[in-house]
């Protein structure tokens, strides 16, 4: 596992925490630009891939967790401050954002977890686990995809969408506050690389591995 190099005494900027969860079936080029997007909105030192074990909203991915991860960690390889975490891989049962969130927090008091979640996601943020706690549990950042419209909100998702939205720095990183990443995004999922792959098409160009 590839371990962050907390340390007490680091200015304020270096004591946030970057976390990017998913499945990564597979990891993608659109994934990279994603997690080098919040690196460098919020000046992070670090952003953590954090591949799925067993994931509560979606089918079970037929490549196994240590496979993800193992292809995680080797499509990051050379990359400035994105690094792999195995502990949801690890983990038995589904894994939880909010129980990744606090498990980070428990390890790194004083350090603020900036994470990141999907469009999608964040308009069924309502289906997930203690979702009003993930309001509170770091600084949300919204990654939008083309198509991406905030008006297909849930009413009481939207108002606080309104409450504790801030611009994207390392200013504004803060718990309870949720920013939209700005960042041109591709375009394809892993679901159309695994169409793809099933159809036989070269995906080299999409993905690193």
């Amino acid at each position: 596992m590839y371990r962050f190099p907390y340390n007490a005494r680091m200015n304020p900027v270096a004591s946030r925490i970057g976390i990017f969860g998913g499945t990564f079936d597979p990891i993608h080029y659109g994934h990279l630009a994603l997690a080098r997007a919040l690196r460098d909105a919020f000046a992070l030192p670090e952003v953590r891939l954090i591949p799925t074990g067993l994931p509560p909203h979606r089918d079970t991915p037929p490549v196994t967790p240590p496979q993800r991860f193992a292809l995680v960690a080797q499509a990051l390889a050379g990359e400035p401050g994105l690094v792999a975490d195995d502990r949801e891989v690890r983990r038995q049962g589904y894994c939880y954002t909010i129980d990744t969130l606090a498990e980070l927090q428990a390890e790194h008091p004083r350090a603020v977890l900036v994470w990141l979640i999907g469009g999608d996601s964040f308009l069924n943020l309502k289906t997930w686990r203690r979702w009003p706690e993930l309001l509170e549990a770091g600084h949300m950042v919204v990654a939008a995809r083309p198509g991406f419209d905030l008006a297909g909100l849930p009413a009481d998702l939207a108002e606080q969408f309104v409450i504790r939205a801030v611009l994207p720095s390392p200013e504004t990183a803060e718990k309870g506050k949720i920013s939209v990443l700005p960042t041109p995004l591709l375009p394809y999922s892993s679901t159309d690389i695994r169409a793809r792959l099933a159809r036989g098409e070269d995906v080299t160009a999409l993905t690193p591995v």
